[in-house]
């Protein structure tokens, strides 16, 4: 019998989180065989499985015959499966371990649920939710920072304190656990170390420098990302800063005007692309390193806060409409710092939904 199955831990592997609705710190298998779908679990967790586990049985592996080794080779015996598909991060040594019982193993290349790509009207209220709280937290962040002054050395303060990328990220992560999100890495990263765009940040925040605010976070509950990133400025904006934010901002505008189902995904890309070098900001790779637009311009958001579909240049696959991906076009240059915008959208049959409300300003001078 041929079939596909996973071995893992639902709170880390989002494939078979996605397989089973079933959330467990323990590592079990999901078996999909003759269009069934099953679980294998300890007895510490059957009775919550077979409660809350979204599968066609669940097995109890306590109850495996004394005269097998292992869940698995019960499992293959019991199945007579011969061939098994496993996703691409399956173990080597589990793989090797089929091998030896005599069952051919393919690894799935790519999606190994593919279906993930398009969500429901379920997953897609599960993300504007976790986006809901991902806005209020921004907003939090942002009147912090509107209401911190700024001292002679140019550095921001705030409630008597100098303030730190450090400290917005904690209360920003404060924001979250209200909200009945976590987040592990956000980014609050300023002047310099804005233009690597993965920077998390560091140390003190400055006015009149560019501060990338990249936030994402998951909901505890339904498992689901949002993300967003907003650039704002703590003061005024030099001329330069200004015109990157005002290039950046058309770009993405022009992007979100593209998106809808059936579209290429490489032509999203390359109107933002094509933006950049009408402005004056066209990308360039040397000895020094890249500068200008050098990362995508999205990519999908679901289980996982990067999956499909990737969105960029070498990218020909047509857009789906139930898709939730991000446009993010950005700009980086080490003498300036970094601007980035990100909404995240719906892709729909006529276009999309915005699922960002928050706005796009750039500068931060009321300090009431």
């Amino acid at each position: 019998m041929k079939a596909k199955f996973i071995i893992g831990c639902s709170e880390t592997d989002s494939n078979l989180y996605y397989a089973t609705r079933f959330l467990a710190p323990d590592e079990f298998i999901c078996l999909e065989i003759g269009g069934r779908r099953i679980a294998y679990v300890n007895d510490m967790e059957f009775t919550r499985a077979e409660a809350e586990a979204r599968v066609d049985e669940v097995v109890n592996t306590s109850r495996r015959p004394e005269k097998y080794a292992s869940t698995l080779e019960w499992m293959v015996a019991e199945r007579k499966i011969s061939e098994a598909a496993v996703p691409e991060n399956f173990a080597i040594v589990q793989a090797e371990r089929l091998r030896k019982m005599g069952v051919k193993v393919e690894v799935k290349a790519g999606a190994y649920f593919p279906e993930r790509e398009v969500k429901d009207s379920r997953e897609i209220a599960h993300i504007r939710a976790a986006q809901r709280v991902n806005e209020k937290a921004l907003a939090v962040a942002l009147e912090t920072l509107r209401r911190s002054g700024i001292r002679q050395d140019g550095k921001l303060e705030y409630d008597g304190k100098i303030l730190t990328s450090e400290f917005l990220k904690e209360i920003i992560g404060i924001e979250f656990l209200k909200g009945g999100c976590r987040s592990e890495m956000d980014i609050v990263a300023c002047g310099r170390q804005s233009a690597q765009p993965h920077n998390s940040g560091s140390g003190p925040l400055f006015a009149h420098q560019p501060i990338v605010i990249d936030l994402y976070p998951r909901s505890i509950g339904s498992r689901y990302y949002a993300d967003m990133t907003r650039t704002v400025v703590r003061g005024k904006a030099f001329p330069e800063t200004k015109k990157m934010f005002d290039a950046v901002l058309v770009a993405q505008k022009a992007a979100l005007e593209k998106v809808r189902a059936g579209i290429r995904i490489s032509a999203l890309e390359k109107e933002a692309r094509d933006h950049f070098d009408k402005a004056g900001f066209p990308t360039v790779t040397d000895s020094k390193g890249s500068r200008g637009f050098i990362h995508n311009l999205g990519h999908g958001v679901g289980l996982d806060i990067h999956e499909g579909p990737t969105v960029n240049r070498w990218n020909n696959h047509e857009l789906k409409a139930g898709s939730v991906i991000t446009i993010e076009p950005g700009l980086y240059y080490p003498q300036v710092g970094g601007i980035r915008i990100e909404d995240m959208v719906v892709v729909e049959e006529g276009g999309c939904e915005n699922l960002t409300r928050a706005a796009k300003v750039l500068e931060i001078t009321d300090n009431k």
